[in-house]
């Protein structure tokens, strides 16, 4: 069901969760500072209890409000790439009103969304707000009102519609708490390229987690449809099996469409073409689109066939989806 913006704060206001527009994906809003509505993230998710829930903000002072201090390197982050697709792991203070959404850690993952939209409801709740992916837990992001409607439609309050997310995959996540060495936690549209140009000092480790560190989208398989994906480096791998999709690039598809079918003549194999790897804002823009219709087309099993993504930021951080949506 569609709301409002405005019916959404109403909602948020008396501890209900509704999906909201973010430039990235759809999250699962809910007010951070409200135990019980942080209780309804998880059970509307069917979130693991350990992995804590990114908290946005509509401005770097409200998040200076609930942060020990936001360090000199995490700030010059945040005034180039906030508004935008990119979190930060900051330190809470001792009985910090976050620690539910953070399931007790004593840091917290926050963010600055890009989208009007969500960013006026922060701004009218007047509260940080909890909003992981509005969809169960190690499923396919949406990125549309009508994703989330497909999935948790009836489990939830109300969806607000905001158009399709302009990036398509998840913020990037960087601990820049020290100002020698900035490690990216989770891969996303702004890596090491875009902060290798503000801070061309710095040090920069990617994707390195302690064994005590849960960061969202690392730790639990993510992203994934209901179909079995798997990953493979040439044709000659598919099953001959009926019913199978072939995940591609709009290159890959051009090659080998006609060698396949060739030598799978008797198979029924489904091509989803992802988009051209010349263009990989609009490949991403519809990545979980284009993975969410597997589970239409009804087929037994999914192929992504092995490509080479590339050194962008974006490219490498479909990378890191793919690694962690296909089946081991």
């Amino acid at each position: 069901m569609n709301i409002s913006a405005q019916r959404a704060v109403e909602l948020l206001k008396d501890g209900n969760v509704v999906a909201v527009p973010t430039e990235t994906v759809y999250g699962l809003a809910g007010d951070a500072l409200n135990p019980s509505a942080i209780a309804k993230i998880f059970e509307v998710k069917n979130r693991p209890a350990d992995n804590p829930l990114i908290c946005h903000f509509h401005s770097v002072n409200q998040v200076k409000d609930f942060v020990t201090e936001i360090p000199a390197t995490t700030l010059t982050l945040m005034q180039h790439f906030s508004p935008g697709p990119i979190s930060f792991m900051l330190d809470l203070p001792e009985n910090s009103s976050l620690k539910f959404a953070t399931c007790g850690s004593a840091q917290v993952i926050v963010r600055i969304p890009d989208h009007p939209v969500f960013l006026e409801i922060i701004k009218n709740l007047n509260r940080p707000v909890a909003a992981p992916s509005a969809n169960t837990s190690g499923r396919v992001s949406p990125t549309s009102a009508e994703m989330v409607e497909k999935d948790l439609g009836e489990k939830i309050e109300g969806i607000v519609n905001g158009g399709v997310s302009q990036i398509g995959i998840e913020s990037t996540i960087v601990d820049a708490r020290n100002e020698n060495e900035i490690f990216i936690l989770r891969r996303g549209a702004i890596g090491e390229n875009e902060i290798q140009k503000i801070l061309p000092e710095a040090k920069i480790i990617s994707e390195k987690l302690s064994d005590q560190q849960t960061t969202p989208g690392t730790k639990y398989r993510h992203y994934s449809p209901a179909t079995p994906v798997f990953l493979i480096n040439d044709v000659d791998e598919l099953p001959t099996e009926k019913n199978t999709a072939l995940l591609v690039t709009e290159e890959q598809l051009n090659d080998l469409r006609e060698a396949v079918s060739r030598k799978f003549i008797t198979t029924e194999i489904h091509f989803i073409d992802l988009g051209s790897i010349t263009d990989l804002d609009m490949l991403a823009k519809h990545f979980y689109r284009n993975l969410s219709s597997l589970d239409q087309l009804g087929v037994s099993n999914a192929f992504f066939l092995k490509n080479d993504w590339g050194d962008s930021s974006l490219g490498k951080a479909l990378q890191s989806r793919i690694e962690k949506i296909v089946s081991h």
